[in-house]
């Protein structure tokens, strides 16, 4: 093992140099070191653990981790740990284990998917939040993420940064790793490598990609792969993991989207423009009058001659910020600013309300989107008709200032569901939530409905550029919505079939990559990168991304101890492990690092672990 000789001779090099304590014993303690005012440690009275203590770190294979886990494990080791790695395949074993309880410490990541701090923050850190997996409870951390959210972004950098001061350094809530740089290979010799984007939060956009050869678009599928091939609900509100990031964004279309440097726009949305109110709190958004949802009949994706509009926007809206909408809702939590929607019918009313623009109502502004001047508003979205000026606008409403709640729309979680069909599939639940039996009763977008088999039964209707027709356990296929802006020539999806195969470990997606058996690869190996860059047959693309790789504590075992998770946390050197990675890694701090560039890294410091280790053993009367 190469890697772990050089870590080995590399900490234990740091670690003279540092003048680290290595040995105590039980008679030296002297009420052990403290810390002066610029955090620098007294060496003296410091002890060795009788007993190492005892770290197994949980690592998903499917997500190649097992890289991170040894290099990881080579530092705590040196560093006076006793850690061993449990490698589980994939991400649900991973997820149970977790669930169990069955870890130390666990290698997983947050990827903040719309640009925004409250999300980078609300759905893991706060105490209610529904990815929160770890157990932390603090209301100084609550407090914190509450307050940044009524800000405006010249008043919620100081919030932040005294958010991820608190979460890293003063209680030690998680341990840094990195912040990845997105890469991405795809096949110039099929694709048009321009139609392929790279993003720094939003998933892949189908809807724009294009053959090399456009004559193929309708008979040869785009084919691309993913990890997991369990997958959670294809119902905006009920997913929020890697399974169906994805699926549901190209599945749905929103009323706002991100650019790929993460700015809003109304690119490939229901709105033709949107609006806020002067003081933050009142958002308007015209709407387009040309997507209609589309379901799967005979096996295809076919237009269902409805209109996506006000009223399908009002009630996700509504779904989105109401938890007991439907069970198991994943995302009530990134939508709790919202106060209440409604479709706007008095067009002299929008000119009555001041803008954020100086200047302008609510009325001009959307106007300067439309494609023909809005000469009047209906409620009625088989009524609307932008080209002779008959719009819709959807009016939504935060209990308080909230700007960022654009960014959140943008997230796969608002898609805009059709209400009829939403009613029709979850009668059973909307009309007597206590009649619902879990495991019995199967509500709108379970995968058990796609599947092929005796019980498939297809019931999406989607309103998004793509349509899930059919899956097995090997792959799942997709079929352009012909009634997604079939006149634009953008974002009208122009590719009939999206192929996407299931495959566990990176070294096969590349593998198949390489082979032509997959077009597309998101996340090259580092050690692939070269590989890429030199044939001329693929087409690299690299951008910074928002995804925070960290160490997640389990709270009720061993580092229920705020000493030793410190102990753990000054054990681990990002720039070591960067450097074993030819630095193309991104040393970090929080989940709010990289949306905010707020530049901070933890830095590994021998003396400080030295020091935390003798705390946790006096702590235990472990020396």
């Amino acid at each position: 093992m190469r890697i772990k000789k050089l870590l080995a001779m590399l900490l234990a090099l740091s670690c003279l140099l540092a003048g680290c304590y290595t040995s105590g014993n039980k008679e030296a303690a002297t009420g052990g070191g403290n810390q002066d005012e610029n955090g620098q440690v007294s060496m003296e009275g410091l002890v060795t653990p009788k007993d190492k203590p005892k770290v197994v770190i949980l690592t998903n294979a499917g997500y190649g981790d097992e890289a991170w886990a040894n290099i990881i494990e080579d530092q705590l080791e040196k560093a006076g740990f006793a850690p061993e790695i449990s490698l589980l395949p994939d991400y649900a074993s991973w997820r149970a284990a977790v669930d169990a309880k069955k870890f130390d410490l666990a290698i997983t990541y947050w990827n903040t998917v719309t640009g925004s701090p409250d999300y980078a923050v609300r759905s893991v850190w706060h105490s209610k939040g529904p990815l929160n997996l770890y157990g932390i409870n603090d209301p100084t951390l609550d407090e914190y993420i509450e307050l940044g959210s009524t800000q405006t972004p010249e008043e919620y950098i100081e919030t932040y940064n005294k958010f991820e001061d608190y979460l890293v350094e003063d209680k030690a809530y998680v341990i840094p790793i990195y912040v990845s740089i997105k890469t991405l290979a795809v096949n110039n010799e099929i694709m048009n490598p321009d139609t392929v984007r790279i993003s720094k939060s939003r998933s892949m956009c189908w809807e724009q990609l294009r053959f090399k050869d456009e004559s193929k678009m309708a008979s040869m599928p785009f084919i691309m792969s993913q990890t997991a091939s369990d997958l959670t609900p294809l119902d905006p509100v009920r997913a929020d993991d890697g399974s169906t990031f994805m699926l549901n964004t190209n599945s749905y279309i929103r009323l706002m989207n991100l650019t790929d440097t993460d700015e809003i726009t109304t690119d490939s949305t229901l709105s033709k423009a949107y609006a806020i109110s002067d003081d933050g709190s009142d958002f308007y958004f015209l709407l387009r009058d040309d997507v209609f949802f589309s379901k799967v009949q005979n096996g295809h994706a076919v237009n269902t001659g409805e209109r996506v509009g006000a009223e399908d926007a009002v009630f996700s809206l509504d779904r989105m910020m109401n938890k007991d909408s439907v069970p198991d809702h994943k995302n009530f939590n990134n939508f709790t600013a919202m106060e209440k929607s409604e479709i706007v019918t008095d067009l002299e009313s929008l000119k009555s309300v001041p803008s954020k623009q100086s200047g302008k109502s609510v009325y001009d502004v959307l106007n300067e989107g439309a494609v023909a001047p809005v000469t009047s508003l209906t409620a009625d979205k088989a009524a609307a008709d932008n080209a002779a000026g008959v719009y819709q606008v959807v009016h939504m409403s935060t209990k308080y200032a909230f700007p960022q709640i654009l960014n959140v729309l943008a997230h796969s979680s608002g898609g805009i569901v059709s209400k009829k069909q939403i009613e029709t599939v979850n009668a059973k639940f909307l009309k007597d939530p206590a009649a619902y039996e879990a495991g019995k009763d199967v509500l709108y977008g379970e995968q058990s409905w796609y599947t092929e088999g005796a019980s498939y039964n297809n019931n999406l209707v989607c309103s998004g550029p793509y349509i899930a027709i059919k899956k097995n356990d090997v792959e799942i296929f997709f079929e352009a919505n012909p009634g997604y802006m079939p006149t634009e020539t953008k974002y009208a999806p122009k590719i009939k079939t999206i192929q996407m195969k299931f495959i566990k470990d990176s070294e096969t997606v590349f593998s198949a990559l390489r082979a032509g058996d997959i077009y597309i690869m998101y996340t090259i190996p580092t050690a692939k990168i070269d590989m890429v860059k030199e044939d001329p047959k693929f087409t690299f693309k690299e951008i910074p991304g928002n995804a925070y790789n960290y160490l997640a504590f389990n709270f009720d075992g061993i580092f229920k101890s705020e000493n030793l998770r410190k102990a753990a946390q000054y054990a681990i050197d990002q720039e070591q492990i960067s450097a074993v990675f030819n630095n193309r890694l991104i040393p970090t701090y929080s989940s709010v690092t990289p949306v905010l560039n707020t530049g901070k890294a933890l830095k590994a410091d021998p003396q400080k672990t030295a020091f935390y280790l003798s705390e946790w053993a006096k702590e235990t009367d472990n020396y």
